[in-house]
């Protein structure tokens, strides 16, 4: 090997070595200053005492969120797997004694709705049917609104029965609220399923209003609303219980419909006495047949029960018989439209 490439093998060797040098004092250096900017972990007293640290899983040393209580570690409502007997010789009347209730129907089946309606119109129950279990959970989650009892079907469209049960008993506020399965041809693990859920009680369909006053009577009998207020405006011939619930349970819809009525009937009292003395009686008898069914709607039966009459002149060919009512009629719908305008008003509220 000639001697000038002895001298650059050993040139080579010496830069290597610088090299291997540098790097590793770079490596020295950087770990010292890792050391010093980390803190040291604290040591609990009795790692102190053994010198050596526990063995920590990480994973599990993670704070979790506590679960929720089980259905069966809550209180909820009474719970029965019986069917709900039938009360004998119930009449729409009697379900007069859960007035003031908040009753949720949750039915998407239109007759089943009407069925309700039809049972419950003149009980002062307020009543608000859901369509399915989404528009439940509206009306649940609706501020200022609160309901006694659910009565809820299984099988509905965009939401059924058993998301919803599960959805409201999800949330601790919904804890007291009965919720009562109301179905038809299900099968016994479908039941059993919504009772899983959170579900109180069954009952089967069609509607029996023996065995609905039989639920009410377990689940709303304890029900007890102030109505000072509300039987004030009835003496004046206005039952707002009853007019809610013929509105679905809708307050702000029956209200809108009062202010309909007045603004179209509020100076028919003056109208109709003059219409009587001149024997107007095809003006007479258009309003009556349009008063009728609006009346009934919004809770007016001492006024529906006044115009009713007066329509029976009509049909029995005794018009000249309508002169008792040109001081009764503008007296008794007065007395209407002043108690619509103190419950519009709130002053008795």
């Amino acid at each position: 090997m000639a001697a000038s490439d002895t001298v650059s093998l050993i040139a080579l060797l010496i830069v290597i070595s610088l090299l291997l040098l540098l790097s590793a004092i770079y490596f020295c250096h950087s770990r010292k200053n890792k050391r010093e900017a980390t803190p040291p972990s604290p040591i609990r007293r009795d790692e102190e005492k053994s010198g050596t640290a526990p063995s920590v899983n990480v994973e599990t040393s993670i704070e979790t969120p506590r679960p929720a209580l089980l259905l069966t570690e809550r209180t909820l409502p009474y719970t029965t797997r019986k069917p709900f007997e039938e009360t004998p010789d119930v009449s729409v009347d009697d379900f007069y004694n859960f007035k003031g209730a908040r009753l949720l129907i949750v039915e998407d089946n239109k007759i089943n709705q009407k069925i309700f309606q039809s049972i419950l119109q003149k009980s002062g129950i307020l009543l608000t049917i859901a369509n399915n279990g989404r528009e439940a959970l509206e009306y649940l989650y609706t501020p200022d609104r609160e309901f006694d009892l659910v009565m809820m079907d299984i099988n509905m469209p965009v939401m059924d029965g058993y998301d919803c049960t599960e959805k409201i008993r999800a949330d601790h506020r919904f804890d007291k609220l009965p919720i009562i399965t109301f179905t038809a041809f299900a099968l016994g693990k479908e039941i059993e399923r919504m009772y899983a859920l959170g579900a109180n009680g069954h009952m089967t369909k069609p509607l029996n209003s023996g065995r609905l006053y039989t639920v009410f009577n377990t689940y709303l009998s304890h029900i007890q609303r102030p109505v000072s207020t509300l039987s004030a405006l009835k003496m004046k011939g206005l039952d707002v219980e009853a007019g809610i619930a013929m509105h679905e349970g809708d307050e702000v819809l029956y209200k809108q419909m009062l202010r309909e009525f007045i603004a179209l009937y509020g100076t028919l009292g003056k109208q109709m006495p003059q219409w009587i003395e001149k024997r107007e009686y095809d003006k007479i008898k258009l309003h009556c047949v349009k008063l009728g069914s609006k009346l009934h709607s919004l809770g007016a039966y001492e006024m529906e029960e006044a115009v009713a009459r007066m329509k029976k002149f009509f049909i029995y060919g005794t018009e000249h018989r309508i002169d008792e009512f040109k001081e009764v009629f503008p007296e008794k719908l007065n007395r209407l439209i002043i108690a619509m305008r103190l419950y519009l008003q709130g002053d008795l509220l």
